[in-house]
């Protein structure tokens, strides 16, 4: 086999050893710079999934965070393997020696021997050996550096890509805090009431006590004589009222009759139904499975309970539900599990728009009823409707109820 050729490059580029060095400072300068930019770009899926980047709301999962975790933990090694070869690199170029070493003085030039007859031309002689060369200049004082140039214009960020493929469900993260209790649903209407009782017999009217003697009038007192004078002169004292009679006696009260006897207490209504939970606006829906909700999987929903307005749409025996765009709803989902549930956990997933939003995961011993439950809140995009479907793991799902409830 013969050895590899290499080819010649056009043109010739002729790069000298100083001029090396310094293109190749440039090329670490660069490297490092592309760093930065992928770590200011970490940095912005950390701050994209927790929601504080400005103008952006996120709704991060555990299974998010563990997946960027990984993600970002293999970028920074892959980066930290990258600044160990760029140190070294850097290292061994600051050990490089550029100075040059003087170069040795010419020797002297031979002395000229004299000029012989001119006879025929002979043939050519050898050529001489080349004089040694003169000595070199000494090198002038370095420039001073040129001043920095001004900083070219930041690059404008690049367009968010497209999101991934959402992969496979990690291993449930442990459950999360319990959220706070809901708002306590409207009391429901007051059932009929019960039959009034009989009245009891009203008592006999105790007799009237005897009226007290009236007591005698007072005299009057006597009237002052009525005078005539002309208009202005003062009116006359008004003449004293004469004493009124004593007050008589008041009479005995009466014996009070007995108190009838209590009439029976009527039967006790029935207990009115019990209201739906308060609610923002008029569009709520509850709508179930009783009973066997099948094996594991998307789980379906046999019956429309409740389903009041136009937002929230759902046909029975689906197990997808329909949301309106550009309204915010609040979810809560709830599965029972029978008692031949094997011992280990239980969990169910709530999945928006093909995303899951919400797990609910419970550890049971074996053969016990276990009810997993759990709620969120989601903002529904403008445009198309979106989706609701809740997947469960378990082959024993019972009596299923998802309630959905509008808050704009």
């Amino acid at each position: 086999m013969s050895q590899a050729n290499i080819p010649n490059i056009t043109p010739t580029i002729l790069i000298s050893r100083d001029e090396v060095i310094p293109l190749l400072l440039s090329s670490i300068a660069i490297e490092e710079l592309g760093i930065s930019h992928i770590l200011s770009a970490e940095g912005e899926k950390l701050q994209y999934l927790l929601g504080t980047l400005p103008g952006i709301s996120g709704a991060a999962t555990i299974s998010d965070l563990l997946n960027l975790n990984t993600s970002i933990s293999g970028n920074l090694k892959t980066l930290l393997k990258n600044e160990m070869l760029l140190a070294m690199k850097l290292d061994g170029l600051l050990q490089q020696d550029v100075s040059r070493g003087a170069t040795g003085p010419a020797g002297a030039t031979g002395a000229t021997g004299p000029t012989g007859a001119t006879g025929e031309l002979g043939a050519t002689g050898p050529t001489g050996p080349a004089g040694a060369a003169g000595s070199t200049g000494a090198t002038g004082d370095t420039g001073g550096v040129g001043p920095t140039g001004p900083t070219g214009p930041t690059a404008p960020t690049g367009a968010t890509g497209a999101t991934g493929q959402t992969g496979i469900s990690g291993a449930t993260g442990s459950t999360g805090a319990t959220g706070a209790t809901g708002a306590t649903g409207a009391t429901g209407s007051v059932g009929p009431a019960g039959a009034t009782g009989d009245t009891g017999p009203t008592g006999a009217t105790g007799d009237t006590g005897a009226t007290g003697a009236t007591g005698a009038t007072g005299l009057d007192g006597p009237i002052g004589p009525t005078g005539t004078c002309p208009t202005g002169c003062p009116t006359g004292a008004t003449g004293a009222t004469g004493d009124p009679g004593a007050t008589g006696p008041t009479g005995a009260t009466g014996v009070s009759g007995s108190t009838g006897a209590t009439g029976l207490t009527g039967a006790t209504g029935a207990t009115g139904i019990t209201g739906a939970a308060a609610l923002a606006t008029a569009d709520f829906a509850s709508i179930v499975t009783v009973g066997d909700a099948g094996p594991q999987g998307f789980l379906t929903l046999d019956t429309n309970r409740l389903l009041s307005g136009t937002l929230i749409t759902h046909t029975p025996g689906s197990d997808t539900i329909e949301l309106a765009g550009g309204h915010t709803y609040y979810i809560a989902a709830q599965v029972d599990v029978d008692d031949n549930a094997p011992a280990g956990g239980l969990d169910a997933i709530l999945e928006f728009n093909g995303i899951a939003v919400l797990t609910i995961f419970m550890s049971n011993p074996a053969g016990d009823f276990v009810t997993i439950k759990g709620s969120v809140i989601v903002d529904a995009p403008a445009g198309g409707p979106s989706t609701i479907r809740l997947f469960s793991r378990s082959d024993n799902n019972q009596n299923v109820n998802i309630s959905i409830f509008a808050l704009n």
